[in-house]
């Protein structure tokens, strides 16, 4: 089921939904994510019932807006799945899928469209970092994937004073934030870098499902050849 991604808005979100449409739906590319796949990218079941979240990794696709994110929600009866785009001043635009064992579609009843919440940017402590303007939950996957160096390209404050790290949301502008921690004024732009020989997870997927692919059709050949047409 098409949902027809990106009416009514400008060319940059328009062509983020494409992109998401594509991950959702398939492509020539690759196939669709399936439910199983969406679980293994947010953590589901190993990092509790949710909600669990994952934000897309940066691609070209994605160039004209702040953040896109999965929000996947295992146990709700009503949600399931969330996709918010966060777009360049910060607005965020919603929209509701299911699973219907086959592929994802926009519940009935013109419940696809969501109305986005707003909330103040909060800084959450986890551990000895500070992270400004995510949700708690957000928070908390964030910590766990920088401690797993897992998140690389994020952007984070560090204030030479007493090496305190601020992450920040998209949303959030960093200038003239200070320490949380000592209230120096003067913090030092970073970004964490990749540890060598990382990879892409919704590439690593992507190379699994063709592999995969590629071992069917090998089999479809072989069983073939033996029992005849």
């Amino acid at each position: 089921m098409n949902p027809g991604f990106g009416q009514g808005q400008g060319s940059d979100l328009a062509a983020a939904f494409r992109y998401v449409e594509s991950l959702l739906f398939g492509d020539m590319e690759r196939p669709g994510l399936t439910l199983y796949d969406l679980e293994r990218l947010v953590g589901y079941p190993a990092k509790g019932e949710g909600p669990l979240a994952y934000t897309l990794p940066r691609s070209k696709g994605l160039s004209g807006v702040q953040a896109v994110r999965l929000y996947y929600y295992p146990k709700d009866p009503v949600l399931q799945l969330i996709v918010e785009i966060e777009d360049l001043e910060g607005r965020k635009h919603l929209r509701h899928f299911r699973w219907n064992g086959f592929s994802w579609e926009t519940p009935e009843g013109g419940q696809g469209e969501l109305k986005p919440t707003r909330e103040d940017p909060a800084s959450v402590q986890v551990g000895e970092d500070f992270f400004l303007g995510f949700p708690r939950e957000e928070a908390l996957e964030l910590e766990e994937a920088v401690r797993k160096g897992e998140a690389s390209g994020v952007k984070y404050l560090l204030c030479p004073r007493c090496h305190t790290r601020v992450f920040y949301a998209p949303s959030v502008r960093p200038a003239g934030l200070v320490c949380p921690r000592c209230g120096n004024r003067t913090l030092l732009f970073k970004t964490l870098s990749a540890p060598e020989g990382a990879k892409d997870p919704l590439e690593a997927l992507a190379e699994e499902q063709r592999a995969l692919r590629k071992a069917i059709e090998e089999l479809t050949a072989y069983l073939k050849r033996k029992l005849g047409p």
